[in-house]
C-alpha cells in the first residue's frame, strides 16, 4: 500500500512539473511584457482594441476563437513536426526508432482530411455549446469582466485547474471508448497509428473528437468561467501538449511522449493524459515494467533519453 501511494504522489508531482515547465514561461512572458510595456495600461489598451475589433461579441470570443486559435496552432506545430519527420534531423529522439520516417503520403493525406473534418465539427460544436450555455445561464458573461485583462496569478490558477479537469474527463471518456461496445465503432480508427505522429492527434471518429478531445479541454474554462484570454492560452498550451505527446519524439524540455506512445502500442494501458488516474486505478502496471517507463522523464539536456538511460545503467554497474 505504501508503494502504491508513493507511486501516485510521484506521478502527480511529475505531471504538474511537466505542465509548469510550459505554463510558467507563458506566465513569465506575460509578466515581462507587462513590466516592459511603454505605459501601465499599454496591454489593457491592446486588449480593448481586440474587443473593439470583434465588436465585443461573446459568440466570437468564447464560441469561435478557441477553435480558431487551436486550429492555427495545430497545423503550424504539426507542420513543423512533419518537417522533422521528413528531414530525419532529430531521429535520435524518436520513441520508436525507424517508424514513420517519413510517413507514407496516402496515410498522411487521409489523416489530414479526417483531422480537418473533425476541426470543422469542433468549431460548430463550440458555437452550439456557447448558445446552450447562454440559454442555460439566461445571460452572457458580464462584459465588464471580459473587458479587463486577468492577473497573472489568476491565469496560472485557472490553467492548473483546467489541467486537472482535463485529466479527469479525458481518462474516463477515453477508457469508456475502449469498452467493447464502443472501441471498434468509434475509437479503433485512432489506434490505426501504433507509432503516432503529431498530425494524427485528432485523427479519430467525429463523435470521439467531441467526447474525448473537445469536452475534456473545454469543460475547465466553462466551469471556471475563465477570461477569453485565459481560454485561448489554455487551448494553445493543450494543443501544443497533445501534438508533442503524439509526435513520436522525446525532446528536451518538452512533455514526455513515452506514456501515451505506449498506449498506442498496447491500447490497454495508460488511458489518461499524464497518468495520475492511471496510477490511481492501476491501469499502468504493465507499462511500469518496460523500458518505455524507464525513459519516461523530462530531458533537461540535449542527450536523447536512450543515451541518458544507457549512461545511468553503466554508472550503476
Amino acid at each position: 500500500m505504501g508503494d502504491y501511494w508513493s507511486r501516485l504522489l510521484t506521478v502527480v508531482f511529475t505531471s504538474y512539473l511537466q505542465f509548469l515547465i510550459w505554463a510558467l514561461p507563458m506566465a513569465g512572458l506575460a509578466s515581462f511584457a507587462r513590466d516592459w510595456a511603454p505605459s501601465p495600461d499599454f496591454w489593457q489598451q491592446k486588449w480593448t482594441a481586440v474587443l473593439d475589433a470583434f465588436g465585443h461579441n461573446q459568440r466570437v470570443l468564447f464560441g469561435m476563437m478557441p477553435s480558431v486559435v487551436s486550429g492555427v496552432v495545430y497545423w503550424t506545430v504539426s507542420g513543423l513536426f512533419m518537417l522533422i519527420d521528413f528531414s530525419g534531423l532529430l531521429a535520435a529522439y524518436k520513441v520508436q526508432p525507424g517508424t514513420n520516417q517519413p510517413p507514407s503520403a496516402p496515410r498522411l493525406s487521409n489523416a489530414a482530411r479526417v483531422v480537418f473534418v473533425n476541426q470543422v465539427v469542433g468549431f460548430l460544436f463550440g458555437l452550439v455549446a456557447f448558445e446552450f450555455g447562454r440559454w442555460l445561464n439566461g445571460r452572457e458573461i458580464d462584459p465588464e469582466v471580459v473587458a479587463v485583462l486577468p492577473s497573472i496569478p489568476t491565469m496560472l490558477q485557472h490553467l492548473m485547474l483546467t489541467f486537472a479537469f482535463r485529466e479527469i474527463f479525458f481518462y474516463y471518456s477515453h477508457r469508456l471508448l475502449h469498452h467493447r461496445l464502443f472501441y471498434k465503432r468509434f475509437h479503433k480508427q485512432h489506434h490505426e497509428w501504433t507509432a503516432p505522429i503529431a498530425l494524427i492527434a485528432a485523427y479519430c471518429h467525429p463523435l470521439e473528437h467531441i467526447v474525448s478531445n473537445v469536452l475534456p479541454v473545454a469543460i475547465g474554462p466553462v466551469v471556471l468561467k475563465s477570461h477569453p484570454l485565459i481560454s485561448w492560452s489554455w487551448f494553445v498550451l493543450v494543443t501544443c501538449w497533445t501534438l508533442t505527446v503524439h509526435s513520436g519524439y522525446h525532446l528536451p524540455l518538452a512533455p514526455c511522449p513515452e506514456f501515451h506512445d505506449f498506449h498506442h502500442q498496447m491500447s490497454n494501458q495508460n488511458y489518461g493524459v499524464v497518468g495520475i488516474l492511471d496510477a490511481l486505478h492501476k491501469t499502468d502496471l504493465q507499462w511500469r515494467n518496460t523500458q518505455s517507463f524507464e525513459r519516461s522523464f523530462i530531458l533537461f539536456g540535449l542527450r536523447p533519453s536512450r543515451q541518458v538511460l544507457d549512461r545511468t545503467r553503466i554508472k550503476k554497474q
